[in-house]
């Protein structure tokens, strides 16, 4: 039976902002996984914290929804611009990430790599890999368009998680791998979101965020490297993708 952890951070952009982070656990050898916790991170030495308490003994696959290998000093990487040249017509939230706009999480993934998480996405053991959720949603589920989570006013965010919920519960429970209920998960499904205000549904949109990057890292590890896409490469930085879903039915 797999007994990597697999978690999810979606890592903010600047130290003032915080971060959400989501950790799975496989509970057969089929592939099925489970929500455990999800975690609302203030602070640099809150994520680097609840990354040491959650890899697990058998180690972890961390997936991330920001930029972890950036060497260059303006401009775009190679991997970005692969990003626009595929996802532009899908409408995806072009990235323009060097060491300026992306110093924060660039400082992280190297805090990352120093507790032992190898970059690489096909290493064996603890691994740190970079996504994106828009391009993954779009690939993921088949959507024209990904769903923008923290863009615009409360009502339209709270729609939007509500969207955002219901492609989880009906794809992700149904693929492979397949996500099981538990009752982590049926909190963040079950969320009176009528009763939130901005800031609470700022963490759910974190938790959901970090969520789907959790589950990216499962796919990578339960239908392997090939089933992934791959823009860019180790040197410069890269993004790593999901493909399509399989059906677990």
């Amino acid at each position: 039976m797999r007994k990597t952890r697999y978690l999810g951070l979606d890592l903010a952009w600047a130290p003032r902002n915080s971060s959400g982070g989501a950790v799975l656990e496989p509970i057969d050898d089929d592939g099925s996984v489970r929500l455990i916790s999800t975690a609302h991170l203030r602070t640099h030495e809150d994520v680097l914290g609840w990354l040491a308490r959650n890899r697990g003994r058998h180690g972890a696959i961390v997936a991330v929804n920001a930029p972890i290998i950036v060497e260059n000093s303006n401009g775009q990487r190679s991997c970005d611009r692969l990003l626009q040249e595929h996802f532009n017509r899908f409408q995806v939230d072009d990235h323009f990430v060097n060491i300026v706009s992306a110093g924060h999480p660039r400082i992280m993934g190297r805090a990352m790599m120093r507790m032992g998480f190898d970059p690489d996405p096909q290493a064996e053991g603890d691994r740190v890999l970079e996504t994106y959720t828009q391009p993954a949603q779009v690939l993921m589920f088949g959507l024209e368009r990904p769903i923008r989570l923290k863009h615009g006013p409360v009502g339209s965010r709270k729609d939007a998680v509500v969207r955002y919920l219901e492609l989880i519960a009906s794809r992700l429970m149904n693929s492979v791998p397949e996500l099981v209920s538990s009752p982590a998960l049926r909190a963040l499904l079950d969320a009176d979101l009528a009763g939130m205000n901005g800031t609470r549904i700022g963490e759910m949109e974190e938790k959901l965020e970090a969520l789907i990057c959790a589950y990216i890292a499962a796919f990578l590890d339960v239908q392997g490297p090939d089933c992934c896409a791959l823009l860019g490469d180790m040197e410069e930085g890269y993004i790593l993708l999901p493909t399509a879903l399989h059906s677990g039915s």
